[in-house]
């Protein structure tokens, strides 16, 4: 089913597959998680291009095309047309461009070998396979969120709900396929093996390959479990460690790779913000050791950013409001507290460190403090959202 240097012909079954694959972006369009950032697409589209073979290439393979989505967990699957959706929360995870390659490759591999299309030969029924399956799992999506809930974490419920109403909710067959169940364990294992191998060629170390799938496992110690998907499936990234490790000792074994790429320090920079941008969601989805692993990683880039440090106050924030022991809570309050204030103090018109000083001072009757934060919210951002309750907590203090 791969290319082989042959031309590349749409069948009927592969040119409808193509279609439904174009709804289906249309729909992952709509739902507004699409992440925005037109030069780190570039940057990834021209690590993607350097991955497809130039027999597939000359071949008519689908050009690679990159989209960003904005979701904490872990995830990237690959569309048969050459649509590529890597998740923010799996970009957060990878740490240089050698490793990145490797998630790239295996999603590229899919796409040139045409493994959608094999699988969906190889289904009987496919839409039955796809109810039958799609059931169960929007049934242990509800359990797991519901678990959440009864745990007093309802982001992190929410988070999971958002995340699989993706799929399930807007009947995303293709990217249920992809994302969620891969292409059966032959064709998983060809993607890696090739996937290595398209890496190596491209002048990337393949001693990242296993390295990127243990990353994955790391949960820094939030372990919310929010990861149903193919990437963040620990028994198959157990799997994945052992096939490229054991590739690593066989196939590459007398590779050079000291002259091969990494590339950690142009990849840090290119991603440094939506690295930053995922650490916020995470925050949201209580998952704080992983999101400060993400701030620690984004502070040395640019010291100076204020958003960062706001994030970090929004951390120790929740941190705070979810304390088990309350005499946890002081200290991580003050922290909250120094983080809005340098925010503040490194950009004084940026508002969102006032707001969030403004109700920390209010919840610790510092009520001057609180006063003159809530102003200058105010002053910065007469036109906000919430400026109608804002007034109203200024009247309460004014008493």
């Amino acid at each position: 089913m791969g290319y082989l240097g042959e031309p590349f012909r749409l069948e009927g079954d592969e040119r409808q597959l193509w279609s439904d694959a174009e709804k289906e972006e249309e729909k992952l369009a709509k739902t507004g998680k699409t992440y925005d950032d037109p030069l780190l697409e570039e940057y990834l589209a021209s690590v993607a291009a350097r991955l497809v073979p130039e027999e597939a290439r000359q071949a008519g393979a689908p050009a690679p095309r990159i989209a960003i989505f904005r979701d904490p967990t872990l995830n990237a699957f690959a569309m048969p047309n050459g649509k590529v959706y890597i998740h923010t929360g799996l970009l957060s995870r990878v740490e240089n461009e050698a490793q990145l390659s490797m998630i790239l490759s295996h999603e590229l591999t899919h796409v040139t070998n045409r493994h959608a299309l094999m699988f969906n030969r190889g289904a009987q029924n496919k839409q039955i396979w796809f109810t039958t399956l799609a059931i169960p799992a929007s049934q242990g999506v509800a359990v797991a969120a519901g678990t959440q809930a009864g745990k007093g974490n309802y982001v992190s419920a929410e988070v999971l709900r958002t995340t699989s109403n993706i799929f399930l909710g807007l009947g995303l067959e293709l990217a249920f396929i992809a994302a969620v169940n891969g292409f059966g364990r032959d064709l998983e294992r060809e993607a890696d093996r090739e996937g290595m191998e398209r890496m190596v060629k491209a002048g990337y170390d393949p001693c990242e390959a296993p390295r990127v799938f243990a990353l994955l496992k790391d949960d820094h110690g939030d372990g919310t479990k929010l990861e149903s998907f193919f990437f963040g499936n620990h028994p198959r990234l157990d799997e994945r460690i052992a096939t490229t490790e054991e590739l690593l000792k066989t196939k590459y074994a007398t590779t050079d790779t000291a002259a091969l790429a990494r590339n950690p320090d142009e990849f840090a920079m290119r991603t440094r913000t939506v690295v930053r941008e995922n650490a916020a969601l995470d925050i949201r989805a209580g998952r704080f050791g992983l999101a400060k692993a993400q701030l620690d990683r984004v502070l040395p880039l640019a010291p100076k950013d204020p958003t960062t440090h706001l994030y970090y106050g929004d951390l120790y924030r929740l941190q705070a409001q979810r304390a088990k022991k309350p005499a946890d809570k002081p200290a991580l309050v003050d922290e909250a507290l120094q983080a809005y204030e340098r925010a503040a103090a490194l950009d004084p018109t940026y508002p969102d460190p006032f707001r969030q000083m403004g109700f920390l001072y209010y919840q610790s009757k510092q009520t001057e403090k609180s006063k003159e934060s809530f102003r200058k919210y105010l002053a910065l951002k007469p036109d906000a959202q919430d400026a109608r309750r804002i007034k109203e907590y200024l009247v309460e203090l004014e008493r």
